[in-house]
Formats: C-alpha cells, sequence, structure tokens
C-alpha cells in the first residue's frame, strides 16, 4: 500500500493514514482502489472546484460540485460509482446502461440528473448551495439527494500535507 502511495504522493504514510481511518474496514485492495481514484479523479477535481470558486467569487458567477454515488451492480457490485457512471442517467431510460449492470437505478434519479443540468446550463444554478471555499458544499447523488459540507476533508487535506 505505502508503496503504490509513494508514487503518488510526497507523503505516503499519511496518505494511507487518512484513507484508512475513513475506510477502516477496507481491504488493501479497496484502499488502493480509493486512493488511485482520487490521483486520478478525486483529487484534482476538488482542487479545481477550490481555484474556480476563489477565482469567480468576485464576477457574481457560481461553481458548483456534486459526488456521484448511485453504485452500479455491473460486474458484480465491484464497478459500483465510477467515473462516467452518471451519464446514462442524463440521456433517460433509453440512454447508453451498460455501465449500470442489471440494476434499476432509481425511477427518479435520471429525472433529477437531467432537470439539475439543464437548470445549470440554463440559469447557472442546479438546485443547491454554490460551492466556496470555506464551506465546500457539494450534493451527493445516489437513491437520496444529500447536500454535503466538505466531504472527504481528511482526504482532501491528506493530499496537501
Amino acid at each position: 500500500m505505502n508503496a503504490t502511495a509513494a508514487r503518488i504522493h510526497h507523503a505516503p504514510a499519511g496518505l494511507v493514514a487518512a484513507y484508512r481511518a475513513r475506510h477502516p474496514q477496507a481491504t488493501d485492495g479497496e484502499l488502493r482502489s480509493a486512493i488511485l481514484g482520487d490521483a486520478l479523479f478525486g483529487n484534482g477535481t476538488r482542487r479545481l472546484a477550490d481555484v474556480n470558486a476563489t477565482a469567480t467569487a468576485t464576477s457574481g458567477a457560481c461553481t458548483y460540485a456534486y459526488e456521484f454515488a448511485w453504485r452500479s451492480n455491473a460486474l458484480h457490485g465491484q464497478l459500483g460509482a465510477t467515473h462516467t457512471t452518471h451519464l446514462p442517467q442524463l440521456h433517460g431510460p433509453h440512454g447508453p446502461h451498460a455501465l449500470l449492470g442489471t440494476g434499476i437505478p432509481p425511477a427518479d434519479l435520471a429525472r433529477r440528473m437531467h432537470a439539475a443540468w439543464t437548470s445549470f446550463a440554463r440559469i447557472g444554478d442546479p438546485g443547491w448551495d454554490k460551492y466556496d471555499t470555506e464551506r465546500r458544499a457539494t450534493m451527493r447523488i445516489a437513491e437520496d439527494w444529500t447536500l454535503t459540507y466538505d466531504p472527504r476533508a481528511a482526504e482532501r487535506q491528506a493530499w496537501h500535507h
């Protein structure tokens, strides 16, 4: 685990400890997957949201964040909520569904996702609190939609230490 983290972070032991604290029951493979997922997507996305929110704070433009957390049962449930799993939801019941497995997403998930993206495109607001570097409002989209503040704070901080 530390060898993998050492390839992507200057303080691998601290990074692994932050993820282990958040996921105490995770196997080494699950922990490695979480760390590499953030190395590829999560950390950069959070940093981009921070930079964009700071840059647009005085212009009137807003930054919004969401985490798509509905878990696909594809590959016997091992796929989970991966990068791009949210895309079929934007196309409704006739969109591409290979990433979704055999499970049926919640009935209103596609409708709500489409409405949020359409609202953002039309008026610049998906319907939840804007993201800023103090609260880091993030909509967690799964069976239920939950507005969270600074989710994964420990992991975010570990990437910067």
